[in-house]
């Protein structure tokens, strides 16, 4: 094979072509129609203007928001694809501060704040997940940069295949969802110190198996939670990965939280809707549709709930954060 020295036009043009094919593509709507949930409403939910929702400073704009979460002060963060990655607003929706490693992810997935007001951050082009102190400064980070893989440790392998979401269990261990397209889709296990414990789970559509792990959570009594996007369902593991049990749905299982009230909040994505369901799998009702007005979702992408109820959706194609407030 030639070397560049031999081809000094060529390589430049080879080398761009090399990253942009290693790097994910951006989200697809699904070559089919738009499914909905259920044909039921959910009472008691405003959908709020974003420019009502949130203050911004002059001349600031959200990116492609992929995920929120909410602190012990009961602020929100927010992981957007801009420049300064991380935003912090407080209840109220006032803008307080942008912050956060710049030119450290590729394609941010994932946000989750732990009990300590920890920031997590899972990046599906880097292959990485980073745990930050509540200013962003990293603390560890866990994967090879721009490397995936299976996770080996018998042949020295610490690799991540498009990692997710993360979530964490009562004795401080965290489980973090991977496989977004061409990643290989699975849940592995670690300690607080980020010693990995194990895993499981591959591709496909039996008990144990995914299509895309999205998302993941995990209830009052350590059951974990995860959602198995493009097969429609939320299944059911405990700690130690033994599956228990699954949710079926008509459309997609994108994002989900689950909530202090008993109920599991979950979007279906690109199919445009958010669901409020109760701990047996059955949909109470649903908001939302496909579009870009208020109230609609180019892509919900993750969502997390406050104390009051108020559901905030990252809608990562559209470019904003939907308010449904809860008005009962």
């Amino acid at each position: 094979m030639k070397n560049c020295a031999s081809w000094p036009l060529v390589c430049p043009f080879v080398t761009v072509l090399a990253l942009l094919i290693s790097l994910p593509a951006e989200a697809q709507r699904p070559d089919r129609d738009l499914l909905p949930l259920n044909a039921y409403t959910l009472e008691g939910y405003e959908a709020i203007d974003v420019s009502e929702a949130f203050t911004l400073p002059e001349n600031f704009e959200f990116a492609r928001v992929s995920g929120i979460s909410i602190n012990s002060s009961s602020n929100m963060v927010v992981l957007h694809r801009g420049e300064d990655p991380l935003l912090e607003f407080d209840a109220d929706g006032n803008y307080m501060r942008a912050f956060g490693p710049k030119d450290t992810w590729t394609f941010s997935h994932g946000l989750r704040v732990d009990a300590d007001d920890n920031i997590w951050v899972t990046d599906i082009g880097t292959h990485t997940v980073m745990k930050m102190d509540p200013d962003g400064n990293p603390l560890m980070t866990l994967g090879t940069p721009g490397e995936n893989g299976l996770w080996d440790e018998s042949t020295g392998s610490e690799l991540f295949d498009q990692p997710n979401d993360i979530t964490f269990d009562s004795q401080g261990n965290f489980y973090i969802a991977q496989g977004h397209g061409r990643g290989e889709p699975r849940v592995l296990k670690f300690d607080s110190n980020g010693h990995f414990i194990k895993q499981w789970g591959s591709r496909g559509a039996g008990p144990g198996e995914f299509a895309v792990a999205h998302a993941i959570d995990i209830d009052d009594n350590d059951n974990i939670y995860v959602a198995d996007r493009e097969n429609f369902r939320v299944q059911i593991f405990d700690t130690d990965g033994t599956y228990i049990d699954e949710w079926k749905f008509s459309a997609m299982a994108c994002a989900i939280y689950m909530h202090d009230d008993g109920h599991l909040y979950m979007t279906s994505g690109f199919d445009g809707e958010w669901a409020k369901v109760d701990m047996e799998g059955n949909i109470i009702g649903s908001l939302g549709r496909p579009g870009s007005a208020n109230g609609e979702f180019g892509e919900g992408h993750f969502l997390t709930v406050n104390d009051g109820g108020d559901v905030y959706i990252a809608d990562v194609v559209n470019r904003r954060v939907q308010l449904y407030r809860k008005t009962d």
